[in-house]
């Protein structure tokens, strides 16, 4: 993380199917289809003492409402692959 950044930062916790978490920021919103997916970079783990400017995992995740809450979940191959496209143009 930058140590000079100054602003709130949203941190979404993924859970792997062995119950292991990975923190990850939340870079950008892409609406597709009517529906909001999220570009997600892992954050470092405060426990590791590896490099600071390593590549960070992205992931890309469909946001649904629960309760009034935002719920990160695994989007369709379909939506991943057209979500994914958009970023890549979004980032050249």
């Amino acid at each position: 993380m930058d140590a000079n950044y100054e602003g709130e930062m949203d941190v979404i916790v993924i859970a792997d199917e062995e119950g292991h978490e990975t923190y990850y920021e939340e870079e950008m919103q892409i609406p597709y289809d009517n529906k909001r997916f999220a570009i997600l970079l892992s954050l470092p783990d405060e426990e590791e003492t590896g490099h600071q400017d390593d590549e960070p995992d992205i992931i890309i995740a469909r946001i649904e409402q629960e309760a009034g809450e935002d719920v990160y979940v695994a989007p369709t191959e379909e939506e991943f692959d057209a979500v994914a496209a958009i970023y890549t143009e979004a980032e050249e």
